[in-house]
This record gives structure tokens, C-alpha cells and sequence, in this order.
């Protein structure tokens, strides 16, 4: 009975350690403190630059510092540039692999195209407002109330008041009337 339980404990270990593990993502800025392990490394693309000089014609992409204060650089070697294809010069990229370290800086080498990716552009948030209070206009239609926004100018916005509120009125007469007058037809 011992042996049974013996070998299912060791069969259910051989296959936890055959399941892949997931590469976590981590920041540009965090992956020196990863060197050896895989992972996904994004950030904002600062510079990208061909070493022409150097045997093997590496290219260079430096995220969130440009060289020669780079945080984290994605390396792509002649022979596999190919394969790996084209990388962005400005925006967002992520690059996937074991880290390394090279003269003081972490390191992702690609081998091909499937071990980057441009994250998608997360949708702006419409700015919230400090209240949902609507009125009736002269021409009979129902017009938000003036009110706070949580930042920016909200969508449908047509003046901002001396008050700091975002007036939607469709006519100027009586537009922040009660909220200090116009500071800013927008």
C-alpha cells in the first residue's frame, strides 16, 4: 500500500513540473529583478537603434529610458530579424522570454515573431461627473445639469462655468447663470 501511494505521489509531481508554467508580465523597471526568469516585460518604447559595428548586426529596442540609460532592452540578432519581424519604433511593446543581464542592464533576446506583442490600447474612461440631475430647456428637451467633472471635459459639454462646472446648455442665454457665468465657451 506504501509503494501505491509512494509512486502516485511521485506521478502526481512529474506532471505538475511537464505543466508550462505562465510567464508573468512584469514592468520594464522590475525586470532586473528577474534576471533568469521568464517573463513578459512591457513598457514604452524610448529608442531603437542598429549596431551596424558590431558582428552579428544586433538591433536594439530601449524601453521606458533611451540608451545609455536604459532600463530593459529587447535584442534582436541579424539572423533572426526575419523571423522575429518588425518591431515598433514608438508606443507600447512587450517582449516575452527568459531575462537576462548584459553589462548592467536586463535583457529579453526574440527569436520570433510570437515572443512579442503591442498590448491593445485600453479605451479612455469618459470622466465621471458629480451628478446626474437633468432639466428641461426652452425648446423642451432634457439637458444634463451643470456639474464636477472627475477629469477633463465631458463629451457633450458646451461651456465651463467660473464655478468649475461643465455646463451642456444649447443656447448661451442663461448658460451658468447660476454658477458664477461663462469662463469658457468650448
Amino acid at each position: 500500500m506504501k509503494s501505491i501511494r509512494t509512486c502516485s505521489v511521485a506521478g502526481f509531481l512529474l506532471a505538475i513540473a511537464l505543466i508550462p508554467l505562465k510567464a508573468q508580465t512584469i514592468s520594464s523597471t522590475d525586470a532586473k529583478n528577474h534576471i533568469s526568469e521568464r517573463a513578459t516585460v512591457c513598457g514604452l518604447v524610448a529608442g531603437k537603434r542598429v549596431a551596424s559595428q558590431s558582428q552579428g548586426t544586433p538591433t536594439f529596442v530601449d524601453l521606458d529610458k533611451p540608451y545609455p540609460h536604459q532600463t530593459f532592452t529587447v535584442v534582436v540578432w541579424q539572423h533572426d530579424k526575419e523571423t522575429v519581424g518588425l518591431l515598433p519604433s514608438s508606443g507600447q511593446l512587450c517582449a516575452s522570454g527568459t531575462i537576462t543581464q548584459y553589462r548592467g542592464g536586463a535583457e529579453i533576446v526574440l527569436h520570433n515573431a510570437a515572443s512579442w506583442y503591442v498590448p491593445k490600447a485600453q479605451p479612455a474612461s469618459q470622466p465621471q461627473l458629480s451628478n446626474d440631475r437633468h432639466y428641461t430647456n426652452s425648446d423642451g428637451q432634457q439637458v444634463h445639469s451643470p456639474a464636477y467633472s472627475s477629469g477633463g471635459v465631458p463629451a457633450g459639454a458646451t461651456a465651463q462655468c467660473n464655478d468649475g462646472t461643465y455646463s451642456f446648455s444649447q443656447h448661451r442665454s442663461g448658460t451658468c447663470s447660476h454658477h458664477g457665468g461663462v469662463a469658457k465657451w468650448l
